[in-house]
């Protein structure tokens, strides 16, 4: 999948929300279907688990969001569209993964996949839309409110454990550590390290791409306004562009690199240094 899909898939997503909106099990059945899985299809009672998880939480995920949508209380940013971004970017990302690996993209997802998945649409999970004032505040959070779920549906101990631990990684002052625990590490989704680098990737991907990255900076400004003005209002300035893209927006995976995405980065980083 390259660049252009991307972009069409993210600004098609834009087009239905919010008043056309199909609901997040559009969303994820579209993705799982384009990772080689459909309804129906036998897994073992491990990768069920996490299946089925995966339904329990979106569909606590969109009964809230329309609740507080109807009150005009759903985050500006981290909202039920940053949930489908994250969704179909890190789609993208394990298909090209699967092209790096030189796996078919008819297989049925395989374990690492799974969990991924299920860690990314929960890694945001009830987001009170305020900011962090300690590492992984809000995160730890989003955890609490899905262990209910994944208890209730029996996930595997150790799959708890490790999507735990990612989700509160995602909180993005882990991103640069977690790019350079990996440095000269052989890719592959299968080391928790690398599965870390993937989901923080596909969690950022669609705010670096300046056909929605733009928009989604004034969503994120809108957020913050309440909570911490000053903060809310650099992020809208050139240099606060510049810091994201130059010390966040950070791209170590294969499959980030087939997607061309540095490419992007750099090109307007040299635009802003020349405006």
């Amino acid at each position: 999948m390259n660049l252009l899909y991307l972009e069409a898939t993210l600004d098609n997503l834009r087009t239905k929300w919010p008043d056309a909106w199909p609901g997040m099990a559009v969303v994820v059945r579209s993705a799982l279907g384009q990772l080689g899985f459909s309804q129906g299809a036998r897994l073992s009672a491990r990768h069920q688990a996490l299946h089925d998880c995966i339904f329990s939480v979106i569909q606590a995920i969109e009964k809230d969001g329309q609740r507080r949508a109807k009150s005009h209380q759903e985050p500006q940013y981290h909202n039920r569209l940053h949930f489908a971004d994250a969704v179909v970017s890190l789609t993208v990302l394990l298909a090209n993964e699967r092209q790096v690996a030189g796996r078919a993209a008819s297989e049925l997802p395989n374990h690492a996949e799974w969990l991924a998945m299920l860690t990314v649409v929960s890694h945001d999970f009830l987001h009170n839309g305020q900011i962090n004032q300690f590492r992984s505040e809000i995160e730890a959070l989003s955890v609490k409110a899905l262990t209910p779920h994944m208890t209730k549906h029996k996930v595997h101990k150790a799959d708890q454990a490790l999507i735990g631990s990612l989700i509160l990684k995602t909180d993005p002052a882990f991103v640069p550590e977690s790019h350079q625990a990996i440095a000269g590490v052989p890719f592959d989704v299968s080391d928790p390290r690398c599965l870390l680098v993937l989901i923080q990737e596909c969690d950022i991907l669609a705010s670096t791409l300046p056909a929605t990255g733009h928009s989604l900076t004034q969503q994120l400004s809108d957020e913050w306004a309440p909570v911490s003005p000053d903060r809310s209002q650099s992020l809208l300035t050139a240099k606060g562009r510049l810091f994201f893209l130059k010390h966040m927006a950070l791209f170590s995976s294969p499959s980030s690199r087939l997607l061309g995405i540095q490419a992007t980065i750099d090109q307007q980083i040299a635009e802003l240094e020349q405006a």
